[in-house]
């Protein structure tokens, strides 16, 4: 999803940011033309030709950044509440019961439930289909574990 940035030093250029996907973190665009980072920043002539450093911040539970261009920070979305984040994050239990295989599951499980909060759906639907993700996430674990015992097994000859 793109989604435009509205700045004074960018009227007649267009600015804007490709969303984050799940192989891939967010992407600064001018004019529709995808800008290269370098350092952690994006150096970018604003409409009076003078460079602007401009850093997307993201983090991985969200995948709608914050822009921040100079010195002001642009907020593109409204802020995630507190409890949508626990409610998202809760697939990286999944660690716990299964170390690196559960920390794989959990961490796509909640890549797709800050999607799903992201979406245009109804708030109990995100919920729902995000308390849907979760339980699917904890099967696919599950069966990948015992699947991966009985490889295990199988190869000693017992």
């Amino acid at each position: 999803m793109r989604i435009g940035i509205k700045h004074p030093a960018f009227k007649t250029k267009y600015l804007s940011v490709e969303t984050a996907t799940f192989f891939a973190g967010p992407k600064l665009l001018l004019d529709g033309v995808v800008l290269k980072r370098k350092g952690g920043r994006y150096l970018v002539a604003s409409d009076s030709a003078q460079e602007l450093p401009i850093k997307i911040l993201y983090n991985f539970l969200d995948p709608i950044p914050k822009v921040k261009i100079g010195d002001g920070t642009l907020e593109l979305a409204k802020p995630l509440q507190w409890y949508e984040y626990v409610w998202i994050g809760i697939p990286m239990l999944l660690v716990f019961a299964g170390g690196a295989l559960g920390g794989f599951v959990g961490a796509g499980s909640t890549v797709v439930n800050g999607r799903i909060f992201r979406s245009e759906r109804s708030t109990v639907g995100k919920y729902a289909l995000a308390a849907a993700t979760t339980v699917a996430g904890a099967a696919i674990f599950f069966a990948l574990a015992i699947a991966i015992q009985i490889a295990i097994k199988g190869s000693r000859g017992t």
